[in-house]
């Protein structure tokens, strides 16, 4: 999946994204948040609890109603496109790749399988030795990018990296979930950290003219269907272009060659 060249073409600093975000803050406030909702399309203000009231432009409320729905759309092709960890296993077994699997120190936990780091590494394999490109698919250690406008040094380390990490042009992000539960507070952990890293590649980008290519992968119907918010903030950051790709569950089996191959012969 892209961003929608609409949204995209808005750029990060909008004030309609600062409207998204406030409406973002009311989540937990339901009955708040819906009542806001209904003002804000008739008063074009926002009124804070303090007395503040801040006119909003006509144009950037209905964008905000405009994106509302469609990001609906987007996050229901997200949702019906994530698998089960069964049918994950399944697409790797298919294609004879291992699957390695997370341990933990609890035996009564769910010993959960790395099936989309499996698939993302041996089709990005594939590709990256059909173009004769090189690549990373466990960092150890952080990427840097380095030249003559300024150095940046990732956050921490990402889950694959093309060609090198050092100065990247290609770096990507999975964030799989497979126990049975309904998911918790990691799921947000994992939009935020996609979200700083996606926002210090666009600052490296403003500092040292460098665009590097942000990939998100996400899968896990069980818990990330729970987590409704959370997948739907992921849809909020490839809008915004902090992801260039959110690649979601059965996706990696239909896009993802396609989508490097393409970014590959882009960059030759």
């Amino acid at each position: 999946m892209r961003g929608s060249e609409r949204w995209l073409a808005l750029g990060l600093r909008h004030p309609m994204w600062d409207l998204h975000r406030f409406y973002l803050s009311l989540a937990k406030q339901k009955a708040f948040q819906r009542k806001w909702l209904q003002e804000l399309k008739t008063k074009r203000t926002i009124d804070l609890p303090d007395g503040t009231s801040l006119p909003v432009e006509n144009k950037v409320v209905d964008l905000f109603f405009e994106y509302l729905d469609e990001r609906e759309v987007q996050y229901a092709q997200a949702e019906a496109d994530l698998r089960s960890e069964e049918e994950a296993l399944a697409f790797c077994a298919g294609r004879g790749v291992t699957v390695g699997r997370t341990a933990t120190k609890s035996s009564d936990h769910h010993q959960s399988s790395k099936a989309m780091i499996a698939a993302v590494s041996a089709i990005a394999h594939e590709v990256c030795a059909k173009h004769g490109v090189g690549m990373e698919p466990d960092p150890q250690t952080r990427c840097v990018w380095c030249n003559e406008n300024g150095l940046h040094v990732s956050a921490r380390n990402l889950d694959g990296a093309i060609p090198a990490l050092a100065n990247p042009q290609i770096v990507w992000e999975i964030k799989e979930y497979w126990g049975k539960t309904s998911g918790g507070s990691k799921m947000s952990d994992a939009v935020y950290e996609c979200h700083l890293v996606g926002l210090e590649l666009r600052d490296y980008e403003a500092r040292g003219g460098q665009h590097v290519t942000h990939i998100v992968f996400v899968d896990g119907r069980d818990q990330w269907a729970a987590r409704k918010s959370d997948m739907r903030r992921f849809i909020d950051l490839m809008n915004q272009g902090l992801v260039d790709y959110l690649i979601v569950g059965r996706q990696v089996e239909t896009e993802w060659a396609q989508v490097l191959d393409e970014l590959l012969q882009g960059q030759a």
